[in-house]
C-alpha cells in the first residue's frame, strides 16, 4: 500500500506553520516513536551533522536561524526576520524569547559562538566551506546579527537554513568541551527534543523538551528511539513486523515488499541526490586521466537505470544533479545535458586504456557501502571493468566507516586519501545548480573533512567557482557553471551513476510526517502524533 503524505510546509511566519500544532493534551500521551538508522551517527554536534543519519537526530535537538518551506523558500526560525542591505551585507533579527532545554535563555553570545565554531578551521566542521565568503560576523544590536561577506555570494542566503546555523549553548559546550557531542557529553539545544542517551552502534534516545520555548508547538512524542540497523533486510523486516515506526533509508530493491505491507505507508519524493563513482585522482592508477576516461566509457548508465535502479531513481548524466536543481533556467540545463551525453562505448574505453600507463589493465579496490542498491551497481561495475582487464576488488563498508572514508579521514603512507575508487552519494545543500558542483568539485573541499571525494583539484575550476558564486546574474552564472562542467567532463573525476528517489516509510499507527526536497534539514518529528 502506498500513501502520499503531505509535504512539509516549512517554517513560516506564523507559529502553526513553523512547528505545527502540538497541544498540551497530546504532550501527556505516553508515546515512543522508533526510528531505524542504517548506521551510527557521527556525533551529537551540528558542525558534524552533514549526513542523513546524524542530521535526523541532531535537528530534533538544535535549531537553525532560518528554514526552508515546501517551495524551498526561506522562512524564519530562531531568526524573526532578515534582509540583504546590499550584495555583501545580511542583517538578521534574532528572537529574544528562546530558551535552551535546561531553561536558560538563548543569548546573542550563543548565536555568535555557534556560527564562529563552524568558521574555526581547528573545529573541523563539515560545513566550514559554507562560510568561505564570510569576512566577519558581528552583533550590531541587542538582538541583531550582521554578516559581512568578502564579495557577493549568490548562495550565502541558504547557509542559515542548514545545520551550519544551528545554535548550541555556549555555556554547555564550555562545561563539556572535552566530551561535547559524545555519548558522555551529549548536546544541548533549543529544539523540541532533548538528548537522553547514545549507545554507540546500537541506539540513540531523545525525550520531549519540557522547557521548549514555544510550548504550544512542542513535540507530541514522549520518546524518540533511534535503532541502528545496518542490514537492509533486517530493517525492512522490523518495519513490516511493527518493531520500527519509521525509516528514511529504504532499500530500493525491497520497495515492493514495503508497499505490499498493510501496517506501513511509503512516501517517495524527488530529491537532489546523486549516486556517484569517485576516482581518487591523487593516487595511481586513477591519477591518469585516460584510465578515468576508460572506466567512464565502459560503464553503461542506461543499463544501470533499466536493470538495477528501475523505479528507484533516474538515469545518470554528465551532471552531479538531476533537474530538481535546474531552477534558474531549466531549458538551459536540460539542453546542456542533451548536448553532452555520457556514452557507453567499450571500444573507446579500450582505446583510452591503451593510451594510459596501464594498457593491459590493473588491480584496484572499490569501496562501497552496505546499501543494497549501491552494492548491486558496484557488482555491475566490477563485471564491466573486467572487459578491460581491470580487476576490481569490492569492499563493503559499514555506514559510519563509509562516511569517514568519504570525508577523507583515512590516509595512506603518501598522504593521499586511502582508496582507489569510492562509491557514495551526495545531496544538494540548497536549491541551486551550483550546490552539488561546489560540494563535489571545489579544491578547498578536497582536504580532510571535505566532500570532494575524487580529490579533484583544478585551478581553473576553482577560479570559475569563485566567479559563479559572486555573480548575482543568473544567465551569467549558468554560463560559468557550464564552463566548469565542460572542464570536469573532460577530466572525468566522477561517474554520476544515478539520481535516487527518497523513499520514507512510516507506521500507520502514526500520522503527521511533513517533508519536502530539503528533507535533510527539515525532517522534524514534533508534528508526529498517534493516528486516530
Amino acid at each position: 500500500m502506498k500513501k502520499t503524505l503531505a509535504l512539509f510546509l516549512g517554517a513560516a511566519l506564523t507559529a502553526t506553520t513553523l512547528f505545527g500544532g502540538a497541544t498540551a493534551a497530546f504532550a501527556e500521551a505516553d508515546t515512543t516513536f522508533t526510528v531505524a538508522l542504517s548506521g551510527d551517527i557521527v556525533a551529537l554536534d551540528p558542525i558534524y551533522a552533514y549526513d542523513y543519519t546524524t542530521n535526523l537526530v541532531v535537528i530534533q535537538i538544535t535549531q537553525p536561524l532560518l528554514q526552508f518551506d515546501a517551495d524551498n523558500e526561506l522562512q524564519p526560525c530562531l531568526c524573526s526576520e532578515w534582509e540583504a542591505t546590499d550584495d555583501k551585507t545580511y542583517v538578521y533579527q534574532i528572537r529574544d524569547d528562546v530558551t535552551f532545554s535546561d531553561g536558560s535563555p538563548m543569548t546573542m553570545d550563543d548565536v555568535l559562538f555557534s556560527l564562529e565554531r563552524n568558521m574555526d578551521p581547528e573545529a573541523g566542521s563539515y560545513l566550514n566551506w559554507l562560510f568561505n565568503a564570510v569576512d566577519s560576523i558581528e552583533q550590531t544590536g541587542d538582538w541583531e546579527l550582521t554578516v559581512h561577506l568578502k564579495e557577493p555570494s549568490a548562495t550565502w542566503k541558504y547557509t542559515m537554513a542548514t545545520t551550519a546555523a544551528h545554535v548550541i549553548s555556549k555555556a554547555y559546550y564550555e562545561e563539556h568541551e572535552l566530551d561535547f557531542g559524545t555519548p558522555s557529553g551529549g548536546l544541548m539545544g533549543t529544539g523540541p527534543y532533548v538528548f537522553d542517551s547514545w549507545t554507540s552502534g546500537q541506539e540513540v534516545v531523545l525525550t520531549r523538551n519540557e522547557n521548549y520555548w514555544d510550548p504550544d508547538h512542542a513535540g507530541y512524542l514522549d520518546t524518540i528511539e533511534y535503532k541502528i540497523i545496518q542490514d537492509d533486510t533486517t530493517r525492512v523486516n522490523a518495519l513490516t513486523n511493527g518493531d520500527i515506526d519509521f525509516t528514511c533509508n529504504t532499500p530500493t530493491d525491497m520497495l515492493d515488499t514495503l508497499n505490499a505491507a498493510e501496517n506501513i505507508s511509503v512516501t517517495d519524493i524527488n530529491s537532489a541526490q546523486v549516486t556517484f563513482l569517485a576516482f581518487n585522482t591523487q593516487r595511481a592508477p586513477f591519477d591518469d586521466v585516460n584510465v578515468r576516461k576508460a572506466v567512464t566509457a565502459a560503464i553503461d548508465l542506461h543499463t544501470i537505470a533499466e536493470n538495477i535502479v528501475k523505479d528507484g531513481g533516474k538515469e545518470g548524466t554528465c551532471m552531479p544533479n538531476n533537474d530538481s536543481l535546474f531552477v534558474s533556467d531549466p531549458d538551459f540545463w536540460n539542453s546542456y545535458v542533451e548536448e553532452n551525453p555520457v556514452v557507453y562505448d567499450l571500444e573507446a574505453a579500450k582505446g583510452y586504456l591503451a593510451e594510459s600507463e596501464y594498457p593491459d589493465g590493473f588491480d584496484c579496490v572499490l569501496y562501497t557501502s552496505e546499501n543494497s542498491l549501491r552494492y548491486a551497481i558496484s557488482l555491475y561495475i566490477q563485471q564491466a571493468l573486467a572487459e578491460l582487464g581491470i580487476n576490481v576488488d569490492l569492499q563493503k563498508l559499514g555506514e559510519d566507516e563509509h562516511t569517514a572514508y568519504q570525508f577523507g579521514e583515512y590516509y595512506d603512507e603518501d598522504g593521499n586519501r586511502d582508496y582507489d575508487m569510492f562509491m557514495a552519494g551526495w545531496e544538494a545543500d540548497y536549491p541551486d545548480v551550483s550546490s552539488n558542483i561546489e560540494a563535489l568539485l571545489a579544491g578547498y573541499n578536497a582536504g580532510e573533512g571535505g566532500s570532494n571525494t575524487a580529490v579533484f583539484v583544478n585551478d581553473e575550476v576553482d577560479e570559475l567557482l569563485a566567479k559563479g558564486s559572486s555573480s548575482m546574474d543568473e544567465a551569467e552564472r549558468n554560463e560559468i557553471y557550464a564552463q566548469i562542467m565542460d572542464i570536469v567532463n573532460e577530466n572525468a573525476p566522477y561517474v554520476f551513476l544515478m539520481y535516487p528517489l527518497r523513499a520514507c516509510v512510516m507506521s500507520n499507527d502514526y500520522t503527521g510526517l511533513r517533508m519536502n526536497s530539503s528533507w535533510n534539514w527539515n525532517m522534524f518529528f514534533n508534528e508526529i502524533t498517534p493516528a486516530e
